[in-house]
């Protein structure tokens, strides 16, 4: 068995197995999250504490299970702070479930079907606007940081 502590420090390529996203997806999230700080080694190797692997693990489910936006999930930074998101993933119960986190890239698809299938067409009207914006801006986002990676 080559399981490590739960207290190890984890390489970027642990974390990523564990959260089963890609390790660009990791260094773009420490560019869009300041709380994320990784310890860093020689050569840029990073090195995640428990506590970054569990907001990490906070991170995803907002993004990935609740829904929300990368601008989203700032706003959350912003306004309630880091402790508030850790405390929250923690209390519902997500810790557990997160050892080994699968996509389900239906997850879109379901809340835009989720959208449509809502009582009040105005409400699911401005949400669904809503979620469109924000996956644009992300996308817009994406696109700046490729093009300056290409320059």
């Amino acid at each position: 068995m080559n399981e490590k502590a739960e207290d190890a420090f984890k390489t970027i390529s642990e974390v990523s197995g564990e959260l089963n996203i890609p390790q660009h997806v990791l260094r773009f999230w420490e560019k869009k999250f300041k709380q994320i700080k990784p310890m860093t080694r020689g050569g840029g190797r990073r090195f995640y504490r428990p506590e970054d692997v569990d907001l990490l693990k906070a991170i995803y489910n907002l993004l990935y299970t609740e829904m929300y936006s990368i601008s989203g999930v700032q706003k959350i930074f912003k306004d309630k702070g880091k402790s508030y998101i850790l405390d929250s993933f923690a209390s519902s119960g997500n810790t557990k479930k997160m050892d080994k986190v699968n996509h389900n890239e239906d997850n879109a698809s379901d809340y835009v079907a989720d959208l449509f299938n809502s009582q009040n067409s105005d409400e699911s009207e401005l949400n669904f606007k809503n979620f469109l914006n924000d996956s644009i801006s992300e996308l817009e986002s994406l696109k700046e940081i490729l093009q300056k990676s290409y320059s």
